[in-house]
């Protein structure tokens, strides 16, 4: 369970990074009056707000305020779903959504992240993410989809490392199990 709640903080720093983006776009650049770098630069203008509130200690997150980082995210994508960063933006607004424990939207999202894009780099994180969202935090629980998504894992990554691989191997094993089962067993 630690290791998840760990993971979980991982994923929302790398969402809260704003390492500078690509802005290129295969479209013609403009939507609703808008360009993808006007759009990108409004995530970036909230991004810094919000950790400039949080530098004087005045933030305190809320759901509120993941679902309007959030869909400032999906707002690029979705005006922009042929440029290069409309995946990344997608998976921003996957791990923030998780973040603030609004998962059954969150793997809304991924899922049409995977579909839509099925060449992102960070393809692998997002369905380990779909995998254990569905595991444990989307209720009710469906094994069908913790199977899909970490069958899906394991063959588009046949050189993940030998000790997650086994990891994911015996959950699938016993994933007739809830995850709270399964962890009271190896125990």
């Amino acid at each position: 369970m630690n290791r998840l709640i760990a993971f979980g903080i991982g994923l929302f720093l790398f969402a809260c990074s704003s390492e500078p983006a690509v802005v290129e776009s295969t479209g013609g650049g403009e939507k609703d009056g808008v360009n993808i770098a006007s759009a990108i630069q409004e995530v970036r203008t909230f991004e810094d707000s919000l950790k400039k509130s949080s530098a004087t200690g005045s933030l305190e997150y809320s759901q509120e305020t993941a679902v309007v980082y959030a869909e400032k995210c999906l707002a690029v994508a979705h005006r922009f779903p042929k440029s290069k960063d409309a995946a990344k933006y997608m998976d921003k607004a996957h791990i923030i959504f998780a973040s603030a424990n609004l998962h059954q939207r969150s793997v809304i999202i991924a899922d049409s992240l995977i579909l839509m894009y099925p060449m992102y780099k960070n393809r692998a994180m997002v369905l380990e993410s779909l995998a254990g969202a569905y595991d444990v935090f989307v209720i009710p629980r469906q094994k069908d989809k913790v199977k899909k998504y970490y069958e899906m894992l394991l063959k588009e990554n046949p050189k993940m490392p030998a000790e997650q691989r086994k990891q994911i191997e015996d959950r699938l094993e016993k994933v007739d199990l809830t995850f709270d089962e399964y962890v009271s067993k190896a125990n």
